[in-house]
């Protein structure tokens, strides 16, 4: 779990989660020192916990469909929004599709399918 060692939640809402990145995370201690940004494994590790909170279960990742990243996240940008456009189930899969933004800039755009954790 990357909540409370990445990442803390800050608010919900439908299917968007705001979320505050921990600058003190080791994470952003090795990545990089003195110019932190989020890894993008860790960014897609965030998106699916979250997905996973909203649809009531575990979820394990298993398949990348889309994932771009558009600007460099970095601790320092503020609260960040976790936006899941779509997200449902289609034939025993998890289909999560959205951007990770903040102070209305995108930052990253996704698009995931999951399964659901035994």
């Amino acid at each position: 779990m990357l909540e409370h060692e990445l990442y803390t939640i800050v608010g919900m809402e439908n299917n968007s989660v705001k979320i505050r990145l921990l600058p003190e995370s080791a994470i952003f201690r090795g990545h990089f020192p003195g110019n932190p940004i989020m890894p993008g494994v860790c960014q897609a590790g965030v998106i699916g916990e979250l997905a996973g909170r909203i649809f009531g279960c575990g979820l394990v990742l298993r398949e990348v469909k889309a994932l771009k990243f558009i600007d460099i996240l970095r601790p320092s940008a503020g609260d960040a929004e976790v936006k899941f456009d779509k997200l449902e189930e289609e034939e025993g899969t998890v289909v999560a599709k959205g951007v990770v933004l903040s102070d209305g800039r995108v930052f990253t755009k996704f698009s995931f399918l999951f399964g659901k954790e035994a």
